[in-house]
């Protein structure tokens, strides 16, 4: 409620400004009770959101105020990092120097815009920022582009829900149609703009469809109607307090009434034109007023009116001139400079006398263009190469981060090896030992003590065992294999003669089923590595009178050694984290055996370095199988 009231009072220091206070102190007046009703606002926002207001508000009734509190809002809101308002700002600011006829600046403020708002999503104002490059492509005659941008406005305020820009949008593609001549299409989007808008009761929006009816009717050469149409389009703008919409109706009545050489008639409409275009600040449309009203005067035999206003005209449209040129280079950029030239070449032809001080102009052009493009290509090479270098070194320093973080994970395992996992066993060892005196112990515990050094010594020479090939690996790398022809059962049987020992304390039976007649070409020790490992890991994670089998499958163009064990086993989770150094885990065996995760982690080495895959399959409480795959084109 609070913001409509600050709207109302807005509107009204406007309408004061424009309508009931004389010209020499209208804008001070205007702009001190603005000023008052800005300095009223609370907070920072609502300070930036007013004056966001106010550009937007006053955009179509006075440019130089409306570009003054738009700025503002520019400056406050990037102080402040308000990204909506920034946007919103930047669209007041472009649709300012469009109606001010500064197209060049207009093209910047909306690409930017549209950019900005693009970037934070803010929908509203990226679709605001399409109108407004969709009219200085229009005001360049860049049809095609224009319709192009205004479709996208209308699309997204479809989207949106918002009426009032739909209205608006499909007043511009009226408008958009009938200046490209495409007038089937400006019939149909111009019954659809007076139809939507009349519903809507916008007074601006209702004026605008008007005007294009009429502009409309002219192309169609139906005169009187065209002229009814701007009346109507009129007396809808006085209703909207819309000044632009009041002049560009009243120039166009006096235009038509020039055309039928109504001459006195014409000036009446286009002198009160001229007072709004110049309150406004409007320098294109206030331009052809001038040259309109040259012809009314000259009509009615005023020659002097006619010599002061045609050479007004002739003022505004040379600073014109300059301005929509560098708009035009700035929007067409290589297809505009290539018209340019083409213009250029043209002129040539026309005025003979000046061929020759031409053509060293245009070879002039041509070395400053090759200079430019030598300059460039060269700066490109340059980034080019710095870009080359700087992601070689990234690479570089990434490779060496991962290299390092290995290293040092690698030192916190060893040294946890060599705290823990053998010294221990080894303090263990050294407080037992002298407790082994046969006199002073009875044969049974005696012996119970023995099996249990003897368990411990054989776990501990696995773990000395593991370490020494770790380390090996870590500092000269994995050796290439020696490769032998190995039968498969006959080699598995060594490391299951050497563990059978520690099967039997925990009375596991191991079962070896690999098929007899199975050959490959492979490095014994290797091979024996994997198959000691995996086997130790069962062992220990299989209880007593547990069952562990290795048998051999043959598919396709592989042989699968398989070592299946009835224990614990392992879930999902656990099972992708076996082979890995930063995630591999150790835990406790089912007769609390320690043991150092590096059995396994070697494995997967020394199956990589020979070409093959480790395969696991587990379920809790059902137990593991371990599958070693190796090619079959070796067997």
């Amino acid at each position: 409620m609070k913001n409509e009231c600050n709207k109302v009072l807005m509107l009204v220091c406007i309408s004061l400004f424009f309508f009931t206070v004389p010209k020499l102190y209208a804008q001070s007046f205007a702009k001190d009770s603005i000023e008052n009703l800005i300095a009223k606002k609370g907070s920072a926002i609502e300070r930036i959101q007013f004056l966001n207001t106010l550009g937007e508000q006053l955009a179509d009734k006075n440019t130089h105020l409306a570009a003054e509190f738009a700025n503002r809002a520019l400056l406050e809101s990037e102080k402040l990092n308000l990204s909506k308002e920034k946007g919103k700002a930047l669209n007041n600011i472009a649709w300012v120097k469009y109606r001010k006829g500064d197209f060049s600046a207009a093209f910047a403020y909306s690409t930017k815009a549209l950019k900005w708002n693009d970037s934070i999503k803010n929908l509203p104002q990226l679709a605001a920022s399409y109108r407004c490059l969709a009219s200085v492509y229009n005001s360049q005659g860049n049809i095609q582009k224009s319709i192009d941008f205004f479709l996208k406005d209308l699309t997204l305020h479809s989207q949106l829900q918002d009426q009032k820009s739909i209205g608006r949008a499909l007043n511009n593609l009226s408008f958009t149609f009938i200046r490209g001549n495409v007038l089937d299409s400006a019939k149909i989007y111009t019954a659809k703009a007076i139809s939507f808008n009349q519903k809507l009761k916008d007074y601006y929006l209702i004026s605008f469809a008007y005007r294009n009816a009429g502009d409309l009717a002219v192309k169609r050469k139906i005169k009187d109607t065209a002229i009814s149409l701007f009346e109507r389009s009129y007396y809808n703008a006085k209703q909207a307090n819309s000044i632009q919409m009041q002049l560009t109706a009243l120039y166009r009545i006096g235009r038509e009434l020039n055309n039928e050489k109504k001459y006195a008639e014409s000036i009446h409409y286009l002198e009160k034109a001229l007072d709004l275009g110049i309150t406004m600040g409007a320098k294109s449309e206030t331009a052809l007023i001038y040259s309109l009203l040259a012809v009314a005067y000259d009509g009615i035999g005023n020659y002097k009116e006619a010599y002061r206003v045609q050479k007004q005209f002739s003022y505004l449209n040379d600073s014109l001139y300059q301005e929509r040129s560098r708009s035009k280079l700035a929007e067409m950029q290589a297809e505009f400079e290539a018209e340019k030239k083409e213009s250029e070449i043209n002129q040539l032809k026309y005025e003979r006398e000046q061929q020759i001080a031409s053509n060293q102009k245009k070879n002039l052009l041509n070395f400053s263009l090759l200079i430019t493009l030598i300059v460039i290509i060269l700066m490109m090479l340059v980034i080019w190469r710095k870009n080359k270098y700087k992601t070689a070194t990234n690479l570089l320093l990434e490779s060496q981060k991962k290299e390092l973080e290995e290293t040092i994970l690698l030192k916190d395992k060893v040294f946890s090896i060599i705290s823990h996992d053998l010294r221990s066993p080894i303090a263990s060892l050294n407080a037992v030992l002298p407790l082994l005196d046969p006199e002073t112990l009875d044969h049974e515990t005696y012996q119970e003590l023995k099996n249990n050094l003897s368990k411990q010594l054989q776990n501990l020479n696995y773990v000395l065992d593991n370490l020494l090939i770790w380390s090996r690996s870590r500092i000269s790398g994995v050796a290439q294999p020696e490769l032998k022809e190995i039968n498969l059962n006959k080699q598995a049987g060594i490391s299951v003669s050497l563990l059978s020992g520690l099967a039997e304390q925990k009375k596991i039976t191991i079962n070896n089923l690999i098929e007899h007649s199975l050959s490959v070409s492979a490095d014994p020790q290797h091979y024996d590595i994997l198959i000691r490992n995996i086997l130790l890991n069962s062992i220990k994670f299989t209880n007593e009178n547990g069952l562990i089998r290795l048998f051999s499958k043959t598919e396709n163009n592989q042989i699968a050694i398989c070592i299946e064990d009835n224990g614990v086993g392992m879930n999902p989770d656990q099972v992708n984290r076996l082979f890995q150094l930063k995630t591999h885990f150790t835990t406790l065996g089912t007769q609390k055996e320690k043991g150092t995760g590096l059995g396994l982690l070697i494995c997967a080495e020394y199956a990589a370095i020979n070409n093959w895959s480790i395969k696991v399959n587990s379920e809790i409480g059902k137990g593991t199988v371990f599958s070693l795959i190796l090619s079959k084109t070796n067997a």
